[in-house]
């Protein structure tokens, strides 16, 4: 999410019921059960505002990346014990490589295109440790997502009230949102508005990208709550 609504994206989430401790426990799992490495280091791409990774240093050694400034300016002010990075998912380079690489809640569909959704897979397996696990959450695929939709969420708090309405679009293989927000708080109501555009990719698109990038490749369907996870081990 761009511009200052990111400071809103964790309480628009509270109110949308996400059971971030549940999904970093499966995810801690599925690590486990795949991971070959005998490291514990972990990558968290596309971070956002840090709750995922945070919650999963726990159990190992982490760092996030994020290309998003307004979304690292929240994970780095609420989680300060954290190293966070400044890149891009599709050509980020890091002097350290990981035992395990996440990116979850869909942001792969940020890559928009399948050449860049081969180029971010290979990026990620680049910076795996032979052993290591790759985990990606996908976005919808052509055949699950659905134009002209309205959906809304209110997050209510003693200080701020947070009015969030959807419309879904298409164009091609890129799925369209456009978010609209009332804010209110003690200084008044301010509305904002921010469109934003993921790639629509099938099964197919994301094991082509992992085999390309010299992944042995597991997809469990259901993931950590019914989008799919995509499993990939560095051999």
């Amino acid at each position: 999410m761009g511009s200052k609504s990111a400071k809103y994206y964790d309480d628009i989430y509270a109110a949308n019921s996400k059971d971030y401790p549940a999904e970093a426990g499966l995810t801690h799992q599925i690590i486990q059960q795949y991971k070959i490495s005998s490291g514990n280091s972990l990558l968290d791409v596309g971070c956002g505002t840090g709750i995922h990774v945070n919650l999963l240093r726990k159990h190992y050694q982490v760092e996030g990346l994020d290309i998003d400034p307004y979304m690292l300016h929240e994970a780095r002010r609420n989680h300060p014990g954290i190293r966070f990075h400044q890149g891009d998912m599709v050509d980020f380079r890091l002097e350290n490589t990981f035992d395990v690489i996440v990116c979850l809640f869909s942001a792969i569909g940020y890559v928009k295109t399948k050449p860049r959704l081969h180029k971010a897979i290979k990026t990620m397996a680049s910076h795996l440790n032979t052993g290591g696990v790759l985990l990606i959450e996908p976005w919808f695929t052509p055949s699950q997502w659905h134009t002209g939709r309205s959906f809304t969420t209110l997050s209510s708090k003693p200080d701020t009230k947070i009015f969030r309405m959807s419309y879904s679009r298409r164009r091609g293989n890129i799925s369209i949102i456009e978010f609209q927000y009332l804010i209110g708080t003690s200084k008044g109501i301010e509305h904002e508005k921010e469109i934003l555009e993921l790639g629509l990719f099938n099964k197919k698109d994301y094991l082509n990208a992992f085999r390309l990038a010299g992944l042995k490749t597991f997809h469990d369907p259901q993931g950590l709550d019914g989008r799919g996870l995509y499993i990939g081990i560095k051999a």
